[in-house]
């Protein structure tokens, strides 16, 4: 049974349908489909700071060396976008096409590519996008981020957030989250989240994530 955590932080916002979320710079950014917009939120206030339009917003959201990587369109390929003038730079093929790309996340190992219907998070290299490393987790990915230490990713239709030592290769908790979650973010302490169902971004501190 997953263990209940309640929320430390909840940022209703204006929105129909949250999906990724990261960390851009001091603020949050989530992406939303219906306006097919990158929007940056004040994490303290709830402020919004801006809006930058992505056209096909999908699932899942990062940001790499100051540009924002959304999956986008049809074909779940991540749109490169410059957060200054939303203008599209470019497009990174899905690396499994035809499968439910959800969970985007960079950090210094690479980038983290989660498939929802594959049950399947790969690591590969920014530039090639060559494979790296492969990690089989145990429930569907609605948005993915990552440590050094860990992968944490949300399974949207049971409300959990559910996290795998890179270690040791196996998952070692799960955690029951208000809402239904969807894109993911870690500040370091607490796990940031789009809740689908609410309408809020909602922040959560889970019991043991210590390490980096």
């Amino acid at each position: 049974m997953p263990f209940a955590v309640g929320t430390v932080r909840d940022i209703p916002v204006r929105a129909l349908k949250l999906c990724g979320m990261t960390w851009f710079g001091e603020y949050l950014c989530f992406s939303e489909a219906v306006s097919e917009r990158i929007i940056m939120v004040d994490p303290v206030t709830g402020q919004v700071e801006h809006r930058i339009p992505c056209a096909g917003v999908l699932t899942d959201l990062t940001t790499v060396n100051g540009l924002l990587l959304q999956v986008a369109g049809d074909k779940r390929c991540v749109r490169v976008v410059d957060p200054a003038n939303g203008a599209e730079i470019g497009e990174i093929p899905n690396p499994r096409p035809g499968h439910a790309l959800r969970g985007l996340e960079a950090n210094r190992r690479g980038l983290w590519f989660g498939y929802d219907d594959l049950r399947l998070v790969e690591l590969r290299d920014p530039r090639e996008l060559t494979l790296i490393d492969v990690f089989q987790v145990r429930h569907g990915i609605a948005g993915l981020t990552a440590s050094d230490s860990y992968l944490i990713y949300a399974d949207q239709a049971s409300g959990t957030i559910n996290v795998y030592d890179i270690e040791v290769r196996r998952e070692i908790a799960s955690y029951s989250v208000a809402g239904n979650p969807t894109g993911l973010a870690w500040d370091g302490q607490l796990i940031w989240y789009c809740d689908f169902t609410t309408l809020q971004l909602r922040a959560v501190e889970l019991p043991g994530l210590v390490r980096g």
